[in-house]
C-alpha cells in the first residue's frame, strides 16, 4: 500500500485483498458454505468487502466514487444474472443498509442506482414479508420513493401490495413514527388491521391533518378502521370535555368513531359540528342518535338547520318535530320527510300521519289541488285504491311525471291508468312510455292492441321502474314482439324482457339469430342459450374453443359433449384458462350441468391446481366438499378470496354445504383455536357467521360492540341466533336486558328479535314505545329487502322464518299491552300507516277488525298480501271486507284483486258468483296456492263464464294469469287447450307447485309434446326440461325412466321434489340417480328418501358427498368399494342419509 508511486486505486485494491484475507473467518461464520461458495463465484471482491464492512460495522469508510460505482454495478450485474432468489435474498435482506449507503454517497441518486431498489419489487410473495421486515429505515424510504415514482408501471398484485403495506405499518412504522409522512398515501391499500397499527395520535402532529385529508377517498371499511384507531386516543371523557368546537377542530375522523364512543358527544358539540358530520358518511345509528339528540334537546332549531339535516330529520322523534307546526321550520321538516319516502326510506307511522298527511284534507280527495297531489305522490300507495279512484283525471295527468316513479301495486296502478286512459288512449305514441312504474296497471287486453313500435320504445323506460310488469303483461309483450320476423333486429330493446321470453318464441328465430353480432351480447337464459348453441353447432359442427368464445353470451349453452371434444383438440393450460376467464364474465349464472362438466374435465388434468384462481366462485363452489377439504392452505386462501369477491354465489348454496365448506376452510387456514379476531372475522366476509359455534363464541367482544351495525347486515341461521342473543347479554357487552336503555336498544337493532320470549319480557317497558317498536320492525324489513338479507331469508327453513316472525309479533303485542291479562277492554287500534310499517299479522285480530271502514279499505291490499295471517284470521277479515264492500257477487274486479289470501275463505258458492272478467282479478286469485280442488274447479269455470271464452281460446297471457287455477280444469278440458299458447305460458306455470292430479299432469305434458310445441318427449333436451320445470312430473313412468343424461340435467330441483315417492323409487334407477347434480340431490324429500332402496340411497349419498377415491359402478360392477359391505354398514349408511336429509330438505 505504501509503495512509492502507487495510485489510490491500487492502494484500495490492496486494501480489498488484505481485508479479504483478514476477514475471511468472519465471512465463513456469517454464511453457510453453499451461500459463501455462491457469493465467491458470482460476485467480485467488492461484494465480499461489503460483507466484511457490514460485519465490522465499518460503514463510515469513504469509498471513492469509482469504487462505489464499481461495487454497485457488480451487485447489479449479479442481481440480473442470478436466478436463485435465496442467493439474492442475502444481499437484499441482510446488506440493504450497506447498499443504500453506497447509493446515497453519490451526488445524485440515479436510475442506475435505483435499479437495486427495483429488486425489492421482484421478491417472491412468500418471501416478501421476511425480507422487508429486516431492511432498515433508509432503505424503506428509498423503496417508497421508487414506488411513488413508478407505481403505474410496476403492475404489482393486490396481495403483493397488501403484504408490503402490512410490513411497513406493523414493523417499520411502529419503530419509527417519522415514516408516516411517506407511508400515508398507502393507507388506501392498508387492511383494517394495518390501519389500527398506526402510532398513537400524540406522537406526531402531522398525522391528524394528513388522515383527515385522506378520509374522503378511502373505502368505508378503512374509514371505520381509522375511527377505531382514533378511539384509542380519544376516551369518552376526552370527548365530553373537548369543548364546543371539538368536532370542527378534529375534522372528518371524528365521524367514524365507534358508536359506543360517538354517543358521548354532547348536543352542543353535535350542533356546532353539524357541517363536518354531514359531509361524511354517517351510519344509520349515528344519524339516529344525532336526530334524536338534537330535536330532543333544542326547541329552536331553524328551517336552515333542518334543511341541512336533510334525511337525518326522518330519524327524529315525530313528537319532537310536531312542536314546530305552523312555522317555517315545519315546512322544511315536511319536505325532508317527503324526500325520505321518495328515496325509499321507511319512517314511523306517526311521522306520516301527523307530520305529512295531517296537513292535507284527505277526507275529500277531489278537493286536493294538483300541486298537493304531486307533493303527496309517494304517500298515495298508503292511501289505497278507494282514495285513488276519487282523484280526477286532469289532476292525475298533471301529476303523472311524479306518479310515474312511485311504486304502486298493480291494483292501485290499474285504478290510475284506467282514469288516465279514459281521456288519452294508451295506443298513442309515447303514452305507454310516460307511465313509468304505472305500467303494471295496464290491462293485458290493452297491451295486445298497442303497436310494436310503441312497445319497443317503452321497454327501456319500463325496465327502470319497480315493480315493473306483471307475468301476464310480460308474456303478452314478449309473445307479441317475438311473433314478428323483424325481432332479430330488436334485441337491444328487448333485453330487459329476455328472461321473461318463452323458449317456444325463441326457437323458430334461432337460425337468424345466431349469425347476428347482437345475439352474442344478450343475457340469454340457460335454456335460450342452449337452443342457440345447438343452432350454432349445426351451422358449424367442427367447432373449436376459439369459435366457442366468439359466440359470446350464447357460449354458456354449450353441451358437455361438445365442450369435451373441443378440449380434446387443444388440452392446454392456456386453453382452459381462456375458457374459465370467459365464463366468469358471463351476465347470467352458469347452469349446474356446465359447471359439473368443467369440473369433471379439470379433474383429468395435471394442472388443475394452477387453474383454481381462474375458476371463479360459481365453479369453485360447485366442487364437492370432499375435494375442497383436500386443498392446501394456499388453494384454500385463493378460494376464500373468490368467495369474498362473489359473495352472492356462496349465499345461494344450500345451508348445509355452506356450513361444511366454512368448517373445512377454518381447519385448513388454522383458525379453529384461540380468539376469533376482528381480522379473521372480516377476512371471512359473508362466511363469518357460518363458522362452528365454538369458533363463533370466541369472537372478540370489543369488535362485537364496535361493529354491531355491520354485523346486523350478515346472515344468521340455526343456533347462531341464540349465540348472538347470549353474547349481547354478557357483562362485557350490554349486560342483562333488565338494565338495557334506549341507547342500548338502538345499537342492538334487529338483534332484539334473536332473544327468547321470556327474556324479551324483561326489557324495561318504558323504552319500548310504539315508535321504538316500529323502528325495530323497519330495521328488520330493511335487512330482509337487502341483497344478502333476501338471500338469507330464502335459505332459512320455513320453521325458522316463522319463529322469527313470532318474536316480532310477541314484541309488538306484549309491549303494546295486547297480552296483558287485565288490560283495558278497548284494544289499541292500529292506523293503516302503522300496519305498513309493521305488518298486519303482528297485531291482534280484534284490533284489526276494530279499524274504521275507511282505514280498512286503505289497508285491504296489505291485509291480503300478509303471508303470516292464519286461516281463522283470514276468515274473520273476509267477513269484515264483506261488511264494507258487500257480498261476493257485488265485488268489483279491483276489489277482488286486492283481497289476496282473504279470497281463499270464500265459499264455493261465493266463488261461483265473482266477477272475473278482468285478467288482473284472475291473476290475483291465481297466485294463491291454498285452494281446494273444488274451489279450483269453480274458479276455472267462473273465469271462462266471465270472459265468455272457451278453453281453446285461452291465450298464453290468460293461462299465465290462471296460475294455480289451471288445475281447476279437468283433464279432458286441458287437452282442448291450445298447445302452442300453453307452451308459451309454461315458463311461469312450471315454476309453481301445482296441485294437479296425475291425470291432469299427464294431460299438460301431452300439450307440451304436441308437434307444434316442443315435439316428442324423446327429442327434448336440457333446454326444454329447464323451461317446463315442475311440469316434468307429468311424464309417464316409462318416459321418466328412459331419460338420458342431458334430459336429467334439465330436471329442476322443483321437478325432482314434486315426483310422488312411490313413482320416484320406480322411475329412477341408481345409475340415473348418480347423474343428479348436488342441487337435485338435496331437493329429494324425506318421503322420497324413505321410499328408496338401499342401492338408490347409496347413489344419492354419493352425489351429496362423493367418495372420489372409491367410485362405484351402479351397473353391477364395483371398481373399488362394495355397494353392500355389511348389514351394519347398510344400517349406518341409512341413518347417515336420513340425518343429512333432515338438514338438506324441508317437508315435501
Amino acid at each position: 500500500m505504501c509503495h512509492p508511486g502507487a495510485s489510490k486505486l491500487q492502494a484500495l485494491q490492496m486494501l480489498v485483498r488484505c481485508g479479504m484475507a483478514e476477514l475471511q473467518p468472519h465471512v465463513d461464520r456469517l454464511l453457510t458454505q453453499s451461500v459463501a461458495s455462491a457469493l465467491g463465484q458470482a460476485t467480485s471482491l467488492s461484494v465480499v468487502l461489503l460483507v466484511a464492512l457490514e460485519e465490522s460495522q465499518m460503514t463510515s469508510v469513504q469509498v471513492t466514487e469509482n469504487i462505489r460505482l464499481s461495487v454497485l454495478k457488480s451487485v447489479q450485474r449479479y442481481m440480473e444474472k442470478e436466478s436463485n432468489f435465496d442467493n439474492k435474498r442475502i444481499l437484499l435482506q441482510c446488506f440493504g443498509k450497506v447498499l443504500t449507503n453506497l447509493m446515497q454517497q453519490g451526488r445524485v441518486v440515479t436510475s442506475d442506482t435505483f435499479s437495486l431498489i427495483k429488486e425489492y419489487f421482484h421478491i417472491p410473495l412468500d418471501k416478501l414479508q421476511t425480507v422487508l421486515s429486516a431492511v432498515d429505515t433508509t432503505t424503506i424510504r428509498l423503496i417508497l420513493e421508487y414506488f411513488s415514482r413508478n407505481r403505474a408501471t410496476l403492475h404489482l398484485s393486490e396481495e403483493y401490495l397488501q403484504t408490503m403495506v402490512s410490513v411497513f405499518f406493523h414493523t417499520h412504522l411502529a419503530q419509527d413514527a417519522s415514516l408516516f409522512r411517506e407511508l400515508s398515501p398507502l393507507i388506501a391499500m392498508a387492511s383494517p388491521a394495518d390501519i389500527q397499527a398506526l402510532p398513537a395520535l400524540h406522537s406526531n402532529p402531522y398525522i391528524l391533518p394528513t388522515i383527515n385529508s385522506l378520509v374522503p377517498s378511502l373505502t368505508a371499511e378503512r374509514r371505520y378502521a381509522l375511527g377505531r384507531w382514533f378511539a384509542c386516543s380519544m376516551s369518552s371523557a376526552n370527548l365530553t370535555a373537548g369543548g364546543l368546537s371539538l368536532i370542527r377542530d378534529t375534522g372528518n375522523l371524528i365521524a367514524y368513531l365507534p358508536f359506543h364512543r360517538f354517543q358521548h358527544l354532547s348536543p352542543a358539540q353535535l350542533l356546532d359540528g353539524l357541517d363536518v358530520l354531514l359531509q361524511n358518511t354517517l351510519t344509520p345509528l349515528q344519524q339516529y342518535f344525532m336526530a334524536q339528540t338534537l330535536t330532543g334537546t333544542f326547541r329552536n332549531l331553524t328551517a336552515d338547520q333542518f334543511r341541512r339535516l336533510g334525511n337525518v330529520t326522518c330519524l327524529a322523534n315525530p313528537t319532537g318535530l310536531l312542536q314546530y307546526a305552523h312555522t317555517e321550520a315545519f315546512m322544511a321538516i315536511q319536505q325532508s320527510v317527503r324526500e325520505c319516502v321518495a328515496q325509499g326510506y321507511r319512517v314511523p307511522s306517526s311521522m306520516v300521519s301527523s307530520v305529512v298527511l295531517a296537513s292535507s284534507d284527505l277526507s275529500s280527495p277531489s278537493s286536493l289541488s294538483a300541486e298537493s297531489l304531486v307533493e303527496l305522490s309517494h304517500f298515495l300507495p298508503q292511501l289505497g285504491t278507494d282514495f285513488l279512484s276519487k282523484l280526477s283525471q286532469s289532476k292525475l295527468n298533471f301529476a303523472l311525471p311524479s306518479l310515474a316513479s312511485v311504486a304502486f301495486s298493480p291494483a292501485q296502478a290499474g285504478v290510475i291508468v284506467d282514469k288516465l286512459s279514459a281521456a288519452v288512449s294508451l295506443v298513442e305514441p309515447g303514452r305507454l312510455s310516460s307511465l313509468g312504474s304505472l305500467v303494471s296497471g295496464v290491462r293485458v287486453e290493452t297491451l295486445w292492441g298497442i303497436t310494436s313500435d310503441s312497445l319497443l320504445s317503452a321497454l327501456p323506460n319500463i325496465s327502470l321502474h319497480q315493480p315493473g310488469l306483471t307475468p301476464p303483461q310480460a308474456n303478452a309483450i314478449t309473445t307479441k314482439l317475438w311473433g314478428f320476423p323483424e325481432v332479430t333486429g330488436w334485441l337491444g330493446k328487448l333485453e330487459p324482457l329476455l328472461s321473461s321470453t318463452p323458449l317456444l318464441s325463441v326457437l323458430p328465430r334461432t337460425p337468424r339469430l345466431v349469425p347476428t353480432a347482437a345475439s352474442r351480447t344478450q343475457p340469454w337464459t340457460t335454456q335460450q342459450a342452449i337452443a342457440l348453441f345447438e343452432e350454432a353447432h349445426k351451422q358449424k359442427s367442427a367447432m373449436t374453443v376459439q369459435d366457442l368464445l366468439a359466440l359470446g353470451t350464447i357460449a354458456p349453452g354449450v353441451s358437455c359433449r361438445a365442450l369435451k371434444r373441443m378440449f380434446q383438440v387443444t388440452p392446454s393450460l392456456d386453453t382452459m384458462r381462456d375458457v374459465l376467464v370467459f365464463l366468469r364474465t358471463q351476465p347470467v349464472p352458469l347452469h349446474t350441468s356446465l359447471k359439473k362438466c368443467i369440473i369433471e374435465e379439470l379433474y383429468q388434468l395435471d394442472f388443475f391446481s394452477e387453474l383454481l384462481g381462474e375458476l371463479g366462485a360459481q365453479i369453485a363452489l360447485s366442487l364437492p366438499v370432499s375435494t375442497i377439504k383436500k386443498f392446501p392452505p394456499d388453494m384454500m386462501e385463493a378460494l376464500r378470496r373468490m368467495v369474498l369477491q362473489e359473495s352472492q354465489v356462496f349465499m345461494l348454496l344450500p345451508t348445509t354445504k355452506k356450513l361444511l365448506l366454512v368448517d373445512k376452510m377454518l381447519q385448513r387456514l388454522n383458525m379453529y383455536t384461540g380468539i376469533y379476531t376482528e381480522e379473521e372475522f372480516r377476512g371471512m366476509g359473508v362466511m363469518a357467521t357460518y363458522v362452528a359455534d365454538e369458533v363463533f363464541m370466541q369472537v372478540n367482544r370489543q369488535f362485537l360492540l364496535d361493529s354491531l351495525e355491520m354485523l346486523q347486515d350478515l346472515c344468521y341461521v340455526g343456533t347462531k341466533l341464540e349465540l348472538v342473543a347470549q353474547m349481547l347479554q354478557e357483562n362485557s357487552t350490554f349486560g342483562p336486558v333488565q338494565n338495557w336503555t334506549l341507547e342500548v336498544l338502538i345499537q342492538v337493532g334487529r338483534f332484539l328479535f334473536f332473544l327468547k320470549k321470556e327474556t324479551l319480557q324483561l326489557i324495561p317497558a318504558a323504552v319500548m314505545t310504539q315508535e321504538r317498536i316500529e323502528r325495530l320492525f323497519m330495521s328488520q324489513q330493511q335487512w330482509e329487502e337487502s341483497e344478502f338479507g333476501a338471500l338469507c331469508m330464502q335459505s332459512m327453513e320455513v320453521q325458522e322464518r316463522q319463529e322469527l316472525f313470532n318474536k316480532q309479533q310477541f314484541v309488538l303485542q306484549f309491549f303494546l299491552g295486547f297480552l296483558k291479562v287485565n288490560r283495558a277492554s278497548a284494544a289499541l287500534v292500529p292506523s293503516c300507516e302503522s300496519l305498513h310499517v309493521t305488518r298486519p299479522s303482528a297485531w291482534s285480530i280484534n284490533s284489526l277488525t276494530a279499524m274504521t271502514a275507511a282505514s280498512f279499505t286503505r289497508c285491504l291490499e296489505l291485509l291480503g298480501a300478509d303471508p303470516y295471517l292464519p286461516t281463522y284470521q283470514l276468515q274473520t277479515l273476509l267477513t269484515k271486507a264483506k261488511e264494507v264492500y258487500g257480498p261476493a257477487s257485488s265485488l268489483s274486479p279491483s276489489v277482488i284483486g286486492q283481497l289476496g289470501r282473504l279470497s281463499s275463505q270464500f265459499s264455493v258458492e261465493e266463488l261461483g258468483r265473482l266477477n272475473l272478467s278482468e285478467l288482473r282479478a284472475v291473476a290475483a286469485l291465481g297466485a294463491i296456492n291454498t285452494w281446494s280442488s273444488r274451489q279450483l274447479s269453480v274458479l276455472f269455470l267462473r273465469m271462462l263464464n266471465s270472459t265468455k271464452l272457451t278453453p281453446s281460446q285461452l291465450d298464453s297471457s290468460s293461462l299465465v294469469a290462471l296460475g294455480y287455477i289451471i288445475c281447476g280444469a279437468e283433464a279432458p278440458v286441458m287437452r282442448n287447450l291450445n298447445a302452442v299458447e300453453f307452451s308459451k305460458a309454461v315458463l311461469w306455470l312450471g315454476r309453481l307447485r301445482l296441485q294437479c292430479s296425475e291425470v291432469q299432469q299427464r294431460a299438460l305434458v301431452g300439450l307440451l309434446s304436441h308437434s307444434l310445441a316442443f315435439g316428442p318427449i324423446s327429442s327434448w333436451g336440457t333446454d326444454v326440461f329447464l323451461e317446463i320445470s315442475g311440469l316434468a312430473v307429468g311424464l309417464s313412468d316409462m318416459e321418466m325412466s328412459s331419460l338420458v343424461r342431458e334430459q336429467i340435467e334439465g330436471l329442476t330441483p322443483l321437478a325432482v321434489s314434486l315426483i310422488p315417492p312411490d313413482r320416484f323409487t320406480v322411475v329412477f334407477q341408481p345409475v340415473q340417480i348418480s347423474m343428479f347434480s348436488y342441487e337435485q340431490a338435496v331437493a329429494v324429500t324425506k318421503a322420497q328418501l324413505a321410499a328408496l332402496s338401499t342401492e338408490q340411497q347409496t347413489a344419492l349419498s354419493m352425489v351429496i358427498n362423493p367418495w372420489e377415491d372409491k367410485p362405484v359402478d351402479f351397473r353391477g360392477r364395483s371398481s373399488g368399494v362394495a355397494v353392500f359391505p355389511c348389514p351394519l354398514c347398510q344400517l349406518g349408511e341409512l341413518l347417515m342419509l336420513l340425518s343429512l336429509q333432515l338438514l338438506f330438505t324441508s317437508c315435501a
